[in-house]
């Protein structure tokens, strides 16, 4: 076939005698084919010229892709490149073939010197490859495996016998032209295997060198042959009897000389190849093939050499997929190791966030109708992904190239990462990623939308406390923030204003993902707020705002290193707790492991631009000494290549020595990876990042600047030495912050290592004293004080031996502790203010006893806020508080928070310290001389008085006597506790605050007095309109204190709304104005307790004590979403340490809602085990505790009403009347006697005693007189009481009027539990009455109805069912 003149017939012009030998139809076409095209040919150069345009010619152009194969007609005998049309009689067809050799020729010609025309041909080489090994192999089983074995004969694969098929679907494929399959009966396997691998490697060298040079044959060595002369040793025909020779001579050549040494003609092919410009990666190919250069190909292959066709078909493979790689070494900068952009082995993992993803938005399907119905199915769960693994494995990457698709689907994704070694600002870490978001929608289209998205979801106020935490968001207003100095704020507050924040920032309802990279040194506060995005209540829009029933859809994902977050780590326990709310949160865990050899080697690959089959032995070095992990592999191969060890040729690309990789030493320490590179740069650069690691994985460039002359004139350019690890790739810049950060926190934990232990200390203190001194030389010492105390606190106590340095120390962690905990972040707090007292001694008492005093205020004021704060350490700086105060004002903070210690465990003694500090506040109570009848007298007497100066609120001045204030708030507790032992004491204090107000001026605690006076005048005296109206006045005195509104809000709600206006007010209320103020309103229904319970959720103990639960049952909130809201205020309860209120409320209701829904019975997660709930009951009522009885019994009367146990009702009922000696106007108290009526109406008509008879009539005359306060709540009750009162008379007809209005009524005012029970007591009159088409319809009625509450069980029991 190699010829000097490149022709497509022999030295005589003829096509040559290789024809004669095929008979068959497809010999007679490939024979006849070249005298059909050229007649094809001259008729389409003779038709008319108006017939011309039906010929339709296919020319290959320099513009083309690579699947148009053919170039232009230059020459007689080549196949035709034009298509005639249908009027020729031919189809359109754009299918040709052509024998290999042909094929090869005609490229040659069309195939120019161009080095882009090359590259064509070589990549269509490829596939022509490709498409042959697939014709000389088969798949088949061998003890459970798959392998590929040769097909054809090794003697047919030659050029001659290869057909080349052109179609437009298939491109060009080879072909056998005459097939000669195997039957192995007689053949060794693997000698046949390589003689087909040869074979293959003779032709595709054929096909490489275009035909040119030497043939193959030239390199190889021959055998005698059997026929006279010499042929190759390729045919298989006779191999057995000449393969032990063989191997006995080549085993004594290998004694005498090493395994890799051959002839002087060694690496021949590859030269030759080379110098006729065929790329390296296709000579290796070829040389692999045939066994190596210059051998047999049979016995002794190189370790190189192909061992299979699946490694054969996996080079092609890859270099069809990325032949500038794989073919052409012409990749940018492939002499440079780089793992690039594309994320291997991850996809498993990355579709479990994706798909997490799409349960937060419901759209788990293309199907628009599918979505449609979705709408109405229950809401689904919060999602949370948790990200795990070792350092470096990968975790930020995988979430990174999961954002990419996120934001691809229209998510707006936000970011923040999690610091081992600095501390800083509260909640600051968090708040970055709102900051860094809003730099970056600066000028863009969102900044107007977020801007009136601001003014349109928030208050001003809310904004201004956001500003002090996102400095940012000043950017986006019309003016300057207001200011909020003094404005307490709250934790639960707090977690609201940024879940606010992210309803802003979704300016199209766009889903929102918040990753919070590196948990693991994330504190307290921020771990709170983490799972607070995602579990606070749904901000409601504004009356200016049209799409009020927008949902926040937003997905929490968090990364965390496995080993270091323990059993007994903060993370670890909020896991858990987590994942134990099924009803709430679906918790997502990827553990993200080191890769597998398969991808690994995918990647190594990749990277070297080298086959899977070259790479493997040195993936499996590097898998041995990294176990997978991305930095390992990444830092190891970049130590190899900078030690020579890994080098890279222009021509061959990457090559190595294995064995000095497999003995090269590796540290199991990920950070002593870096130290190398480290200690590789200058000086300068070194201790830059040496600096900069101190401050953590980032830096300000502002915190820089003060820093920079901390040594004097040794100080190093700090700038000048970062710019030279920006420029290794060290450490990255952000444009939009000026934060220059650490490429990973493992370099910067390397470069903090590299500090010694002595020369740590003095760094930080000269650190800390330049940070200091700068920083307050320019009046920016608050903007950083969190960072220059985490210095200070950093250097050992003993170190700082001067005293006016070891004050400043305190007083900065003073101020850092003060700021904490208005934040709130209460272990902050602790922290800073024990860390200031550190570097005090007792002496100081008297030296600075303002300093040493606020210390322990502020230890006392978080360790009792913190829900894990030490008891003990509490106790001891109280102790030493009373022990060195000075003056009662000095004391009384303290004081106050001893009193809440003390009621968690005896109520008793708590009202014994708050009457004490009473008496030194100079407002004693004297409760001694007040009996039953004497309270309930004065009680009257302070309406009276009280309801005559009611006006004089609106003209009061604030409370100006600091001993007033500081009495009114012991006053508040004292109501508290009172109410608590069910008290009725509770209601005097209220009206001593009230006189206390109406006396000195107002105060915040002025309107929980007014509030707490407005339900002791309802629940003792019974006036609901009086306590209406008080109610109302209270919520008009929350305009004053707008700075402090939601401090004040749960207490002041609760009483207002959990025991006055809910008998006042519809229920379901959740956006009337009732005062004509916006703001209150607004917020009001943020906090809609009918909803959500929010004020349980922001202020638990308060709003336990007001027994608001009744709320939540009260309403018509299906049972679906009851059962979530218990779980999510029990998991509230147990962190603030209210577990009696999670035995005596919601465990109850937690039991009854599972029992009416058709579930089995199981623990609520705080307590982890089953309550009985009747012990619970009967230990309330032995200790006449109704502050927690009437709420259980109200929840278990109206549950064995339902199920129809009338004996249970009458036995609770009887409890109840037991206790009540007189009547209380409280909503349990109601719903609880609505329930004893009812029963009473069956036990009269069962019993025909009169007692019954009229117990159910003075039901109805009180709900008829509670129907008069508010139809809207009580209409359907009086409706149906009267409806089976009626019933138990014998009025059948206006019985059946009154329930036929119970049910319209109960509808119509969304009470969807009591529908049920009306058309279930309607449907049983009409069945008694006869009426089966009218009890069938109100048994329907009911099974729909209690089947929509989500009572399923309870439905089932129905006739209906």
């Amino acid at each position: 076939m190699f010829r000097s003149v490149p022709s497509a017939l022999d030295a005589d012009g003829n096509a040559g005698n290789d024809l004669t030998r095929y008979t068959d139809d497809e010999s007679r076409q490939q024979r006849w084919g070249s005298i059909i095209d050229k007649i094809e040919v001259n008729f389409a150069e003779s038709v008319n010229e108006d017939e011309r345009p039906m010929v339709q010619f296919q020319k290959a152009t320099a513009s083309s892709t690579t699947d148009d194969y053919f170039s232009a007609l230059s020459a007689p005998g080549m196949a035709s490149h034009f298509q005639p049309a249908a009027r020729f009689g031919r189809s359109c067809s754009t299918f040709s073939r052509r024998k290999l050799t042909e094929w090869i020729q005609l490229q040659k010609m069309n195939t120019s010197r161009d080095i882009s025309d090359r590259k064509k041909y070589f990549e269509r080489s490829v596939r022509i490859l490709h498409s042959l090994v697939l014709k000389m192999i088969i798949a088949i089983v061998k003890a459970g495996k798959t392998e590929m074995v040769v097909a054809v004969h090794p003697d047919i694969i030659t050029s001659e016998n290869i057909m080349v098929h052109h179609s437009a679907e298939d491109g060009e494929t080879a072909h056998f032209i005459q097939s000669e399959s195997m039957d192995g009966s007689s053949l060794d396997g693997l000698a046949t295997k390589y003689c087909a691998m040869k074979a293959l490697g003779m032709v595709a060298y054929e096909l490489l060198m275009m035909g040119d040079g030497h043939p193959v044959s030239f390199f190889l060595p021959s055998v005698p042959s059997d026929i006279g002369g010499t042929h190759l040793q390729l045919s298989i025909c006779g191999i057995g009897e000449c393969i032990g020779a063989e191997a006995h001579e080549r085993n004594q050549a290998d004694a005498k000389a090493p395994r890799t040494a051959v002839d002087k003609t060694q690496g021949r092919i590859t030269n030759v190849m080379l110098n006729s410009g065929v790329p390296y990666p296709l000579c290796r190919f070829v040389v692999d093939l045939l066994g190596e250069d210059c051998s047999d190909g049979l016995l002794l292959r190189s370790d190189n050499s192909f061992a299979s066709f699946s490694d054969i078909l996996s080079d092609l493979k890859q270099m069809i997929n990325n032949p500038e790689a794989f073919i052409h070494l012409s990749v940018r900068d492939q002499w440079r190791l780089a793992f690039g952009n594309k994320m291997h082995g991850r996809e498993s993992e990355k579709k479990m966030i994706m798909d997490a993803a799409s349960r937060t938005t419901g759209t788990t399907s293309n199907d628009a109708l599918f979505e449609a119905l979705s709408l109405l199915l229950p809401q689904n769960k919060r999602q949370i992904v948790m990200v795990s693994g070792k350092p470096g494995s990968g975790k930020s990457r995988l979430v990174m190239e999961a954002k990419t698709d996120l934001e691809n689907k229209g998510w707006i994704f936000l970011s923040c990462k999690f610091d081992r070694i600095v501390h800083a600002e509260p909640l600051s870490v968090m708040a970055s990623a709102f900051d860094e978001f809003l730099e970056q929608c600066l000028g863009s289209s969102r900044q107007p939308q977020i801007s009136t998205n601001l003014k349109t979801l928030m208050l001003p106020n809310d904004v201004s406390i956001l500003t002090t935490h996102v400095p940012c968001l000043v950017k986006y207003l019309d003016g300057p923030p207001g200011p909020v100095a003094g404005v307490e704020v709250s934790k639960e507050e707090m977690h609201q204003l940024f879940h606010q924040l992210l309803h802003v920032l979704s300016v199209a309802g766009q889903p929102i993902a918040f990753f919070a990279d590196d948990l693991q040194w994330a504190d307290a506060a921020s771990i709170d707020l983490f799972v607070a995005l995602s579990e606070a209540s749904e901000p409601v829009l504004s009356r200016t705002h049209c799409d009020t029933h927008t949902k926040s859809k937003i997905m929490l994902i968090g990364s965390y290193r496995d080993d270091e977050v323990h059993s007994d780590h903060l993370l670890a326990d909020t896991l858990r707790q987590l994942k134990s709310r099924n009803s709430s949160f679906e918790v997502t865990d990827i553990a993200v492991r080191g890769f597998s050899l398969e991808t690994l080697n995918q990647i190594v690959s990749e990277s070297l631009c080298l086959p899977l089959r070259r790479t493997k032995f040195l993936t499996e070095i590097i898998l041995q000494k990294t176990d997978g992990i991305v930095i390992h592999i990444i830092e190891l191969i970049g130590r190899l290549t900078m030690d020579r060890i890994l080098c890279h040729s222009f021509v061959k690309g990457w090559e190595w020595d294995s064995e000095v990789i497999e003995g090269y030493p590796i540290s199991d320490s990920v950070a002593e990876l870096f130290v190398f590179k480290l200690n590789k740069l200058p000086l300068y650069a070194l201790r830059a990042l040496q600096i900069c690691s101190i401050f953590g994985t980032q830096i300000e460039q502002r915190v820089i600047s003060f820093v920079q002359d901390f040594d004097g004139e040794q100080s190093v350019d700090i700038i000048a030495g970062l710019k030279d690890a920006l420029a290794l790739g060290l450490i990255e810049m952000t444009d939009t912050t000026n934060v220059f950060k650490f490429a990973h926190d493992i370099i910067a934990q390397a470069a903090f290592d590299l500090i010694s232990d002595d020369e740590r200390s003095v760094l930080l203190r000269k650190l800390a004293s330049a940070l200091i001194r700068n920083a307050s030389a320019a009046n920016e010492i608050d903007r950083i004080i969190f960072v220059a105390v985490d210095l200070v606190n950093r250097i050992k106590n003993d170190v700082v031996t001067d005293p006016e340095e070891r004050v400043l120390y305190a007083c900065m962690n003073e101020k850092a502790g003060k700021k904490a905990l208005a934040v709130p972040d209460f272990s902050s707090a602790v922290k800073y203010s024990e860390s200031g007292l550190a570097f005090l001694d007792v002496c100081h008492w008297n030296t600075h006893h303002e300093l040493t005093m606020s210390l322990h205020q502020t230890s006392v004021a978080a360790l009792y806020s913190c829900p894990h704060g030490n008891r003990e350490l509490l106790k001891e700086r109280i102790e030493a508080v009373f022990r060195r105060s000075k003056t009662l004002d000095e004391e009384f903070k303290t004081r106050h928070v001893w009193i809440r210690v003390l009621s968690t465990t005896s109520l008793e003694e708590a009202i014994e310290a708050c009457h004490a500090l009473l008496e030194r506040l100079e407002e004693p109570i004297d409760l001694s001389k007040y009996s039953s009848s004497h309270l309930y007298s004065e009680l009257v007497r302070a309406k009276d008085l009280f309801s005559e100066k009611r006006q004089q609120f609106s003209m009061m001045s604030p409370m100006a006597d600091l001993n007033k204030r500081n009495a009114m708030k012991i006053m508040s507790s004292l109501i508290i506790y009172y109410h608590q032992q069910s008290s009725n004491f509770a209601g005097l204090v209220s009206s001593r605050m009230v006189e206390t107000t109406i006396k000195y001026g107002y105060c915040e605690e002025s309107v929980f007095a007014v509030a707490s006076f407005a339900a002791t005048i309802v629940r003792v005296l019974g006036d609901i309109d009086e306590g209406s109206s008080w109610a109302r006045m209270a919520l008009s005195l929350l305009t004053r204190f707008r700075h402090n509104v939601n401090a004040l809000l749960p207490a002041v709600y609760a009483a207002v709304y959990g025991l006055v206006l809910i008998l006042t007010e519809p229920i379901q209320a959740s956006q009337k104005d009732n005062f004509n103020m916006e703001w209150i309103s607004h917020r009001l229904t943020i906090y809609n307790l009918s909803a959500t319970l929010s004020p349980l959720l922001r202020g638990c103990s308060l709003a336990f004590d007001y027994g608001s639960i009744q709320f939540a049952v009260g309403n018509a909130e299906v049972v679906n979403v009851l059962l979530g809201e218990i779980d999510v205020l029990a998991h509230k309860c147990a962190q603030h340490c209210q577990l009696p209120a999670v035995e005596r409320v919601f465990a109850p209701l937690h039991h009854v809602l599972r029992d009416l829904k058709g579930l089995d019975q199981q623990a609520l997660a705080p307590l982890g085990y089953v309550y009985d709930t009747s012990v619970l009951q009967d230990s309330a009522y032995g200790k006449k505790d109704l502050h927690n009885l009437d709420t259980q019994l109200m929840i278990h009367i109206a549950h064995a009403f339902m199920l129809g146990d009338m004996k249970k009702v009458q036995s609770l009922a009887e409890m109840f009347e037991d206790l009540i000696t007189k009547k209380h106007f409280v909503f349990n108290c109601v719903i609880i006697e609505f329930y004893a009526g009812l029963a009473a109406c069956q036990f009269a008509r069962e019993t025909l005693e009169k007692g019954w008879e009229d117990k159910a009539e003075q039901v109805r005359e009180s709900m008829e007189k509670m129907c008069s306060h508010s139809k809207w709540n009580f209409e359907n009750k009086y409706l149906l009481i009267r409806a089976e009162c009626h019933y138990t008379k014998g009025n059948i007809n206006a019985a059946a009027e009154c329930y036929e209005s119970s049910i319209i009524s109960a509808r119509n005012h969304k009470l969807v539990h009591e529908e049920a029970v009306a058309c279930e007591l309607a449907g049983n009159f009409f069945r008694e009455q006869g009426d089966k088409s009218k009890s069938h319809t109100m048994f329907g009625g009911a099974h729909k109805a209690y089947m929509n509450w989500g009572a399923v069980k309870k439905a089932k029991t129905l006739p209906q069912a």
